[in-house]
């Protein structure tokens, strides 16, 4: 029996020095792992701080971009507006000196006088064109 004792026991003690060898080398792997989980969550949270940080900038070169056209298609309207006005001017004014010429033209040959005089000298015309037979 004592040939068993000493077996179990010798048994019993590695057994216990074995599990505590596992146990111990379980918590530094454990301890690895936790290490370099640890280490690539930080280049994880690294690398998203510096994409967010390249979208934000994209964002605001984009931004800036729309404002330039914005501004250049305000100007575009602006000048076309302008042009208009002074194309509209431009038609006003023609019309005004030509409605103006026209009642004045209008009025001075409309006239009775005038118009008597006007018939006189073509009358004479006619009469000295029959005189001297038509010719000149």
């Amino acid at each position: 029996m004592e040939t068993y004792i000493f077996s179990v026991v010798t048994a019993v003690i590695s057994g216990l020095v074995t599990y505590l060898v596992s146990k111990s080398e379980n918590k530094k792997e454990i301890e690895i792992l936790k290490i370099q989980n640890t280490s690539d969550m930080e280049k994880l949270m690294n690398q998203h701080k510096i994409n967010i940080d390249a979208m934000k900038e994209k964002h605001k070169l984009e931004l800036e971009l729309k404002e330039v056209e914005q501004k250049y298609k305000i100007e575009l309207l602006k000048l076309e507006n302008a042009n208009e006005i002074k194309k509209t001017k431009e038609i006003a004014k023609n019309e005004s000196v030509n409605t103006a010429a026209n009642q004045l033209f209008g009025s001075i040959f409309n006239r009775e006088s005038v118009q008597k005089q006007l018939d006189n000298v073509i009358e004479e015309a006619f009469e000295k064109q029959k005189e001297t037979g038509g010719k000149k």
